[in-house]
């Protein structure tokens, strides 16, 4: 493989699918030291890539084509020798095309057509297009095999994110003032999901983590976004004012970076929380229903996955052919979820 001095990763979006990308720039990095590295990223999620130390460049975008556009002639401009997208969508593959890299590396089983922009179409071990969601190979993994396709040793994954000082010690304080103290324990709780399909029963969670207080003497930290807020009425039901942190929609994303850096364990769905957590050495416990866990469990060791194992899913899906609805979900009980908890805890 040429020794490439300008790179460009495209992976605009989401938080969750950037966290499993890093891995792949860090072996770019490790195999290319001296190249110019950008990566293109949605705006929302660029400062979690600012001043990273494998990065050179940071390209933001929005939502606009109109954004696309004007980035589109800042790459052209930019000369990379090669345009890796690993988010495998036809934007991304199109982008990818019109960066006017001479090398352009994508997935061969990429969607929506994106392998028509590529000159390098890497596959994976995938018996069919419609099925590759299913496949049993992590997101991290599968990112990997465009690294290694450009010559990188893909052999021991690093999650290389920042430590983000100045945002660690906003966290500290706000830990401090919400009454926490050097010998708590802190459980965070991530309840909430963008896509409902993949989120347990907000009610399950605030009574599992009402348990994990009782009868582990843990602090839970509640997490979310600012439109999340009605979470938090069933966690001051169960958990009590004195028990819970309500940190929604009061942290960054940095901040939220270095706050699963402080937490003992992280409950949560398939979500971006999740996947950071893992990132950042975290125990989490991952609760999955339509999603497979094969390709997007925490990655790395000492985690817990929780499912129902029904034997529709998973099943990928957006919408829900069970009569019980998204029965996978509602199947996995309290027990379940405290016991798998309790496990990490007393490890």
């Amino acid at each position: 493989m040429s020794d490439f001095h300008r790179i460009l990763l495209i992976k605009p979006s989401s938080l969750g699918d950037i966290i499993h990308a890093l891995p792949t720039l860090s072996a770019i990095r490790r195999r290319f030291h001296e190249a110019h590295i950008a990566w293109l990223v949605r705006n929302e999620w660029a400062d979690i890539l600012e001043n990273h130390p494998d990065l050179n460049e940071v390209l933001s975008v929005d939502r606009r084509w109109g954004s696309w556009l004007s980035v589109i002639a800042r790459l052209r401009r930019s000369r990379y020798d090669v345009a890796v997208d690993l988010q495998g969508l036809f934007r991304s593959g199109l982008v990818t095309r019109l960066s006017g890299a001479r090398v352009r590396v994508g997935f061969a089983e990429g969607r929506e057509g994106s392998p028509l922009f590529y000159t390098d179409r890497v596959k994976l071990p995938v018996p069919s297009k419609a099925s590759w969601r299913l496949l049993p190979m992590h997101a991290v993994d599968r990112n990997l095999a465009l690294a290694a396709h450009l010559g990188a040793d893909t052999r021991e994954p690093r999650f290389p994110i920042p430590a983000f000082p100045e945002e660690a010690q906003r966290v500290q304080r706000a830990l401090a003032e919400s009454g926490v103290t050097t010998p708590d324990v802190l459980v965070a709780v991530a309840p909430a999901d963008r896509r409902s399909v993949r989120s347990w029963p907000v009610e399950r969670f605030a009574e599992a983590a009402g348990r994990l207080q009782r009868t582990q003497g843990v602090r839970i930290v509640l997490l979310g976004t600012p439109a999340q807020r009605w979470i938090v009425e069933p966690f001051a039901a169960a958990v009590g004012g004195s028990g819970l942190v309500d940190l929604v929609g009061k942290t960054t994303v940095r901040e939220l970076v270095a706050l699963l850096r402080q937490v003992r364990l992280l409950l949560a769905n398939d979500s971006a929380p999740l996947h950071i957590a893992a990132a950042v050495g975290t125990p989490a416990v991952g609760l999955f229903g339509p999603t497979n866990p094969a390709r997007a469990r925490p990655y790395g060791e000492g985690h817990r996955v929780v499912q129902a194992g029904l034997a529709c899913s998973p099943c990928e899906s957006r919408t829900c052919c069970n009569p019980h609805q998204f029965e996978c979900f509602t199947a996995i009980g309290v027990d379940q979820v405290v016991e798998a908890a309790t496990q990490i805890l007393k490890a």
